[in-house]
């Protein structure tokens, strides 16, 4: 293998080798064809994102032949863009991958684009030099580089370096802050935020997912909610074995602060008494049941509506994941459409599947608000789903409801209802539903207020 470019990198190491293996099928796989790139040029990329501090050789130590691969290495980590991602990308091995497949990919779909279109000569052969240079066992040697030099001045191919390294990076942050915002929806990224979902495995699904324009403007809208990652809100009840959260006054012996025993008989019992021996509060936190989730599709909930309407849906399926909950949607319309299940346990790719699936449905047909929540109902009663006993409705409410028969239903499946109103009133819900909530400007703060409902 030819030489790397990082200092402190060891190019032999199996784990460093697999690094550039996966990339490169990535690649093949997100590109749709085979590219005899430079191993270690993808290897240097990818520790470039992912090392906290990485150390470039001089350029003296690398060979002619290699000038080229030297020369984008150093614009990257030169880069005002990747030195802003750091926070994410260092020690973040998905996000890291996203960077450097996605650049691979723009630079060379530039550098083809520039040596097919362009009318300048010189233009066409800096592209074809650059291309060589990336590529292995090429015939790029000191002799074809010496005679694309008579063609070509070196002002221009540092020209064409510097713009086809640009495009391709500031393409390569747009997927990889898409990467970032996913991995913050089903985990988060930070410290204290739990177990994280490592894409790496499947990379190129989620770069061509998150190039769906719907998919990114939902995730778009959700990163720029800070709390999204604090979501949490289980409930708790105070017991004398739970778990400490603060300090009282009281006569429970099983819960008496140990420095209390410490005081002369009298005193103490004089105080148990009274009730005012000092004592550990203590609480445990009450499980909860999965999150079933009823989305309206309908014509009239197109544009604005449904995109705010899936990103309570993925931010709900974010909380779900934190509290340890099965997560369950269905979308509907006139008629209900096919069950998602995303267990609690659920891998990465299943949760992918299920954007996805968010990602496809268009608002369209008409609505049956009724037929939704019975639907609901019997999925519970049937065992389809299971321990759900709270069903949250999504709409903007243009719908008749069944009332005596949708009370029945929520009564026999032993369920309650939320209904969330998206710039809509309905009547017969608000009589029918035991929580009923309304939201106009579908921003931030309404998705927050329906998240922690």
């Amino acid at each position: 293998m030819s030489e790397g470019m990082l200092r402190g990198v060891d190019y032999e190491d199996p784990i460093v080798k697999f690094r550039g293996e996966r990339i490169l099928y990535t690649l093949k796989k997100v590109s749709g064809r085979e590219l005899q790139l430079e191993p270690n040029f993808l290897i240097d990329t990818f520790y470039i994102h992912y090392l906290p501090l990485p150390l470039m050789s001089t350029k003296s130590e690398v060979s002619d032949d290699k000038k080229i691969v030297y020369s984008l290495l150093n614009s990257i980590v030169s880069s005002d863009l990747v030195i802003k991602n750091r926070e994410y990308s260092i020690a973040n091995s998905a996000v890291s991958v996203a960077l450097t497949v996605s650049y691979m990919q723009h630079l060379i779909e530039e550098l083809e684009k520039i040596k097919r279109t362009s009318q300048s000569q010189e233009e066409r052969d800096a592209a074809d030099q650059i291309l060589n240079g990336l590529m292995k066992n090429t015939s790029s040697g000191q002799g074809r580089e010496q005679r694309s030099r008579d063609k070509t001045s070196q002002q221009n191919l540092e020209k064409m370096l510097k713009q086809a390294h640009e495009k391709a990076m500031s393409k390569a942050m747009e997927d990889a802050n898409a990467v970032k915002n996913m991995q913050k929806i089903v985990g988060g990224n930070g410290a204290g935020t739990g177990s994280m979902l490592n894409f790496e495995g499947e990379i190129h699904e989620v770069l061509r997912l998150s190039r769906n324009t719907e998919v990114r403007k939902i995730l778009e809208f959700l990163s720029g909610l800070p709390k999204l990652g604090s979501i949490s809100k289980k409930r708790t009840t105070r017991y004398s074995r739970g778990e400490l959260y603060g300090y009282e006054e009281g006569s429970d012996i099983e819960r008496v602060v140990s420095s209390e025993l410490a005081l002369p008989d009298e005193l103490f019992y004089l105080k148990l008494a009274e009730g005012q021996v000092l004592l550990y509060q203590k609480q445990v936190k009450e499980s909860v049941g999965p999150i079933y989730l009823l989305l309206d599709k309908s014509g009239s909930m197109d544009g604005e509506k449904i995109i705010w309407a899936k990103a309570v849906a993925l931010a709900l399926y974010s909380r779900a994941r934190r509290e340890n909950r099965d997560f369950y949607l269905r979308f509907f319309d006139n008629i209900p459409y096919p069950l998602i299940k995303v267990m609690r346990n659920a891998k990465s790719k299943d949760v992918i599947k299920m954007i996805e699936y968010i990602g496809k449905i268009r608002g369209g047909g008409g609505t049956d608000i009724s037929r939704s929540v019975i639907s609901a109902c019997e999925d519970i009663k049937e065992g389809h789903v299971k321990g759900v006993s709270e069903i949250i409705l999504l709409t903007d409410g243009e719908d008749k409801i069944a009332e005596t028969t949708v009370r029945r239903s929520l009564r026999d499946s032993n369920s309650t209802l939320v209904a969330v109103m998206i710039r809509g009133d309905n009547a017969d819900l608000r009589r029918v539903a035991d929580t009923y909530l309304a939201t106009y400007k579908l921003d931030h703060d309404d998705l927050l207020r329906v998240v922690e409902a």
